[in-house]
């Protein structure tokens, strides 16, 4: 297959950056750090609950709720990292944490794994990657992208069309029609789940899972789009993977937060690589890709700066599909 062919068709040049014997090192999993990590990352959002519940009904409720739907909004990272099966060596484990915070950041289990092996699988190829900017973005765009509305018009169709068997034809390519009954089954169960827990909440009288759980969910959203725009916005289209995603340079606490996700080029280069090691594996390829970003904010105004003018990589695919 020819590189232009292999363009077109999936994400490749991993073995044009690095050879499986340097790799292999950095492939180890552990259920030690996916367990420190998990537990760090659950006790900081009970200590943001609690101070949510003594704000209420004064204006500490501001940044208090703020700061819960933030460390709330990066539940997204272990969503990811478990949907890889990385961040324990223990199956059953992985799986039980992947459950519990998938049923936290409201997204089904199956399906966000076949979702996100497709971006991988596919990654910044137009039309085949799920997980693309708008095509022509404008400001308007970035604005709509980041308010979320595109996530969640997708996962409440998800929540409401799946457990009555309806896979919307648009993503049906995720999907091995064998697991169309285990998402169906799966969608029917999370529903449950929720309606349980509405209806506890209604026969006991509290307004707990709205004020700890929903409202910050919703309010935290905003940010972790915003942070995922820096993972290929403005990176070149194409599936290799050399060029099309970004690692961006940040704080201790963003990256402990995000399970390392700030080392996205390294993510995608190598997926079966724990998040744990990926910024020693950073050390070894982080010439070899794109170019590092300076901060989020920096991404962003790089971004903005583009799409403004309509010179940003979206604008130049589309010129070159239209031609």
């Amino acid at each position: 297959m020819s590189t232009m062919e292999q363009m077109t068709e999936t994400a490749f040049g991993r073995d044009l950056i690095i050879d499986r014997k340097t790799l292999k090192p950095f492939m180890k999993r552990t259920d030690r750090a996916g367990l420190i990590h998990f537990c760090g990352h659950m006790a900081l959002l009970m200590l943001t609950g609690v101070l949510v519940w003594q704000a209420l009904g004064s204006w500490w409720i501001v940044p208090a709720m703020a700061a819960h739907a933030v460390v709330m909004a990066f539940l997204f990272a272990p969503v990811h990292e478990c949907s890889h099966g990385t961040p324990f060596r223990t199956r059953w484990l992985n799986e039980a944490v992947y459950w519990t915070v998938c049923l936290i950041y409201m997204v089904p289990p199956t399906v966000f794994r076949y979702a996100h092996a497709t971006h991988h699988t596919y990654t910044q190829i137009r039309g085949r990657d799920p997980d693309m900017l708008p095509q022509r973005m404008t400001v308007l765009d970035y604005v709509i992208y980041v308010a979320g509305w595109q996530f969640w018009k997708r996962n409440i169709l998800w929540f409401l069309s799946h457990p009555f068997g309806y896979i919307d034809p648009k993503q049906r390519y995720y999907y091995p029609e064998s697991e169309i009954p285990r998402i169906t089954a799966e969608a029917r169960v999370i529903l449950a789940i929720y309606a349980a827990i509405a209806i506890a909440a209604i026969w006991v009288g509290t307004l707990a899972p709205l004020v700890l759980w929903i409202i910050p969910r919703f309010v935290g959203e905003p940010f972790m789009r915003w942070m995922r725009i820096a993972e290929h916005g403005e990176c070149p289209e194409g599936g290799d993977l050399r060029e099309n995603t970004r690692t961006t340079l940040t704080t201790r606490a963003v990256r402990f937060l995000f399970w390392n996700m700030p080392y996205h080029a390294e993510h995608h280069l190598a997926p079966m690589v724990p998040f744990h090691a990926l910024g020693d594996l950073h050390g070894v390829v982080r010439d070899k890709m794109h170019p590092v970003g300076e901060s989020y904010p920096a991404v962003h105004a790089e971004v903005l700066s583009k799409i403004s003018r309509h010179e940003g990589v979206t604008w130049q695919s589309a010129g070159v599909a239209a031609e």
